[in-house]
Protein backbone atom coordinates (compact mmCIF):
# COMPACT_ATOMS: atom_id res chain seq x y z
CA UNK A 1 0.00 0.00 0.00
CA UNK A 2 1.41 3.34 -0.92
CA UNK A 3 1.66 5.38 1.70
CA UNK A 4 0.51 9.13 1.66
CA UNK A 5 2.60 11.91 1.68
CA UNK A 6 1.85 15.15 3.80
CA UNK A 7 1.08 17.83 1.35
CA UNK A 8 2.73 21.64 1.51
CA UNK A 9 1.01 24.44 3.27
CA UNK A 10 -0.78 26.64 0.18
CA UNK A 11 -0.59 29.65 3.44
CA UNK A 12 2.83 32.06 3.66
CA UNK A 13 3.02 33.44 6.40
CA UNK A 14 5.83 36.60 6.91
CA UNK A 15 6.06 37.63 10.63
CA UNK A 16 8.37 41.22 10.54
CA UNK A 17 9.43 44.05 12.65
CA UNK A 18 6.78 45.87 10.03
CA UNK A 19 3.77 43.72 11.07
CA UNK A 20 2.19 40.29 10.42
CA UNK A 21 1.22 39.32 6.68
CA UNK A 22 -0.64 36.25 5.85
CA UNK A 23 -1.64 34.93 2.53
CA UNK A 24 -4.36 32.71 2.11
CA UNK A 25 -5.10 31.86 -1.69
CA UNK A 26 -8.47 30.10 -2.71
CA UNK A 27 -9.14 26.27 -2.79
CA UNK A 28 -10.05 25.61 -6.36
CA UNK A 29 -12.80 23.40 -7.01
CA UNK A 30 -12.57 22.50 -10.81
CA UNK A 31 -16.01 21.12 -10.19
CA UNK A 32 -16.85 24.70 -9.41
CA UNK A 33 -15.29 26.16 -11.94
CA UNK A 34 -16.15 24.56 -15.16
CA UNK A 35 -19.91 24.52 -13.44
CA UNK A 36 -19.55 28.50 -13.46
CA UNK A 37 -18.15 28.85 -16.91
CA UNK A 38 -20.93 26.87 -18.06
CA UNK A 39 -23.75 28.54 -16.70
CA UNK A 40 -22.01 31.90 -17.69
CA UNK A 41 -22.35 30.90 -21.08
CA UNK A 42 -25.92 30.37 -20.96
CA UNK A 43 -26.04 33.45 -18.79
CA UNK A 44 -24.26 36.20 -21.69
CA UNK A 45 -26.35 34.20 -24.51
CA UNK A 46 -29.74 35.45 -22.28
CA UNK A 47 -28.36 38.73 -21.50
CA UNK A 48 -27.64 39.98 -24.68
CA UNK A 49 -31.26 38.43 -26.02
CA UNK A 50 -33.06 39.74 -24.00
CA UNK A 51 -31.47 43.34 -23.98
CA UNK A 52 -31.62 43.57 -27.40
CA UNK A 53 -35.44 43.11 -27.39
CA UNK A 54 -35.42 46.29 -25.18
CA UNK A 55 -33.13 48.33 -27.40
CA UNK A 56 -35.82 47.12 -30.40
CA UNK A 57 -38.81 47.79 -28.35
CA UNK A 58 -40.22 44.10 -29.34
CA UNK A 59 -41.20 43.69 -25.88
CA UNK A 60 -44.94 43.02 -25.16
CA UNK A 61 -46.43 45.93 -23.19
CA UNK A 62 -48.20 44.15 -20.88
CA UNK A 63 -45.01 42.22 -19.63
CA UNK A 64 -42.47 45.05 -20.12
CA UNK A 65 -41.94 45.40 -16.25
CA UNK A 66 -42.02 42.07 -15.43
CA UNK A 67 -39.23 41.30 -17.99
CA UNK A 68 -37.48 44.85 -16.57
CA UNK A 69 -37.45 42.79 -13.19
CA UNK A 70 -36.09 39.47 -14.46
CA UNK A 71 -33.15 41.59 -16.68
CA UNK A 72 -32.14 43.23 -13.54
CA UNK A 73 -32.00 40.24 -11.33
CA UNK A 74 -30.39 38.24 -13.61
CA UNK A 75 -28.00 40.79 -14.30
CA UNK A 76 -27.02 40.93 -10.37
CA UNK A 77 -26.53 36.99 -10.78
CA UNK A 78 -24.89 37.24 -13.25
CA UNK A 79 -22.37 39.46 -11.86
CA UNK A 80 -22.34 37.75 -9.05
CA UNK A 81 -21.53 34.39 -10.39
CA UNK A 82 -18.28 36.20 -12.45
CA UNK A 83 -16.97 37.79 -9.40
CA UNK A 84 -17.45 33.93 -7.77
CA UNK A 85 -15.70 32.43 -11.35
CA UNK A 86 -12.77 35.07 -11.02
CA UNK A 87 -12.20 34.50 -7.41
CA UNK A 88 -12.11 30.49 -7.70
CA UNK A 89 -9.15 31.13 -10.67
CA UNK A 90 -6.97 33.62 -8.82
CA UNK A 91 -8.66 35.14 -5.63
CA UNK A 92 -6.86 35.14 -2.27
CA UNK A 93 -7.38 36.41 1.19
CA UNK A 94 -4.45 38.68 2.51
CA UNK A 95 -4.17 39.63 6.27
CA UNK A 96 -2.04 42.55 7.82
CA UNK A 97 -1.96 43.60 11.28
CA UNK A 98 0.33 45.80 12.74
CA UNK A 99 0.19 48.47 15.60
CA UNK A 100 -3.71 48.58 16.43
CA UNK A 101 -5.54 47.90 12.15
CA UNK A 102 -6.17 44.39 12.22
CA UNK A 103 -6.63 44.62 7.79
CA UNK A 104 -8.67 41.48 5.75
CA UNK A 105 -8.23 42.01 1.92
CA UNK A 106 -10.25 39.74 -0.72
CA UNK A 107 -7.53 40.37 -3.31
CA UNK A 108 -8.49 38.96 -7.23
CA UNK A 109 -5.70 39.85 -9.46
CA UNK A 110 -4.18 42.80 -7.31
CA UNK A 111 -8.12 44.70 -7.28
CA UNK A 112 -10.32 43.64 -4.47
CA UNK A 113 -11.79 45.50 -0.80
CA UNK A 114 -10.43 45.81 2.49
CA UNK A 115 -12.17 45.35 5.78
CA UNK A 116 -10.50 46.95 8.80
CA UNK A 117 -10.83 46.79 11.98
CA UNK A 118 -9.26 47.88 15.36
CA UNK A 119 -7.06 45.06 17.70
CA UNK A 120 -8.22 46.63 20.99
CA UNK A 121 -12.08 45.74 19.49
CA UNK A 122 -11.30 42.09 18.86
CA UNK A 123 -11.89 39.35 20.96
CA UNK A 124 -11.95 35.43 20.93
CA UNK A 125 -10.15 34.49 18.12
CA UNK A 126 -10.69 30.96 17.63
CA UNK A 127 -11.57 28.33 14.57
CA UNK A 128 -15.26 28.15 14.31
CA UNK A 129 -17.57 25.44 12.31
CA UNK A 130 -17.56 25.91 8.91
CA UNK A 131 -21.69 24.90 8.61
CA UNK A 132 -23.28 28.57 6.31
CA UNK A 133 -26.03 29.97 8.04
CA UNK A 134 -28.99 30.96 5.58
CA UNK A 135 -29.15 34.07 7.73
CA UNK A 136 -26.00 35.41 6.97
CA UNK A 137 -25.08 36.79 3.37
CA UNK A 138 -21.44 36.24 3.75
CA UNK A 139 -21.47 32.68 4.62
CA UNK A 140 -24.04 31.40 2.10
CA UNK A 141 -21.80 31.69 -0.60
CA UNK A 142 -19.24 29.34 1.21
CA UNK A 143 -20.34 26.58 -1.59
CA UNK A 144 -18.02 29.06 -3.97
CA UNK A 145 -15.35 29.32 -1.62
CA UNK A 146 -16.24 33.14 -1.45
CA UNK A 147 -17.57 33.90 1.65
CA UNK A 148 -17.76 33.18 5.35
CA UNK A 149 -14.48 31.37 7.06
CA UNK A 150 -13.46 28.86 9.39
CA UNK A 151 -11.05 31.59 11.27
CA UNK A 152 -13.61 33.99 13.98
CA UNK A 153 -13.64 36.29 16.66
CA UNK A 154 -16.14 38.58 17.75
CA UNK A 155 -16.19 42.23 17.39
CA UNK A 156 -18.98 44.16 19.45
CA UNK A 157 -21.94 42.87 18.78
CA UNK A 158 -20.99 41.13 15.65
CA UNK A 159 -19.29 37.56 14.78
CA UNK A 160 -16.46 38.01 11.70
CA UNK A 161 -15.47 35.25 10.04
CA UNK A 162 -12.21 34.86 7.52
CA UNK A 163 -10.16 31.96 5.67
CA UNK A 164 -12.70 30.95 4.07
CA UNK A 165 -10.53 28.18 1.63
CA UNK A 166 -8.51 27.22 4.87
CA UNK A 167 -8.47 23.55 6.45
CA UNK A 168 -8.51 23.01 10.04
CA UNK A 169 -4.83 22.35 10.05
CA UNK A 170 -4.33 25.56 8.48
CA UNK A 171 -6.73 27.72 10.29
CA UNK A 172 -4.32 26.19 13.27
CA UNK A 173 -1.59 27.87 12.00
CA UNK A 174 -2.94 31.06 11.13
CA UNK A 175 -4.27 31.64 14.68
CA UNK A 176 -1.15 30.56 15.96
CA UNK A 177 0.39 33.19 13.97
CA UNK A 178 -1.81 35.83 15.10
CA UNK A 179 -1.76 34.81 18.74
CA UNK A 180 2.57 35.03 19.04
CA UNK A 181 2.19 38.49 17.47
CA UNK A 182 -0.53 39.77 19.29
CA UNK A 183 -2.58 39.66 22.84
CA UNK A 184 -6.37 39.12 21.58
CA UNK A 185 -8.66 38.59 24.96
CA UNK A 186 -10.64 35.25 25.41
CA UNK A 187 -13.28 37.04 26.80
CA UNK A 188 -15.45 39.89 26.59
CA UNK A 189 -14.07 41.38 29.49
CA UNK A 190 -11.52 44.49 28.83
CA UNK A 191 -8.13 43.94 28.91
CA UNK A 192 -5.42 45.89 27.88
CA UNK A 193 -4.01 45.03 24.36
CA UNK A 194 -0.88 43.85 24.11
CA UNK A 195 1.46 43.72 20.68
CA UNK A 196 4.11 41.02 21.50
CA UNK A 197 7.66 41.42 19.39
CA UNK A 198 7.95 39.78 16.61
CA UNK A 199 10.04 36.43 16.89
CA UNK A 200 13.36 36.46 15.08
CA UNK A 201 14.08 33.32 13.79
CA UNK A 202 17.61 31.71 14.39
Amino acid sequence: MAKLQPSDSRITIADTAEGLRIGMPCRRSWFVICFLAFWLCGWAVAEVMVARQFMKGDSPPEGELFMLAWFAVWTVGGVVAIYAWLWQLMGKEILTARGQTFNIRRDIGGFGFDREYNLVQMRDLRIGSVGASPLDFSSSFQLWGVGGGVIVFDYGGRTIRFGASLDETEAKQVVTAINRRFHIPDSSLPQKFVQRPPSIAT
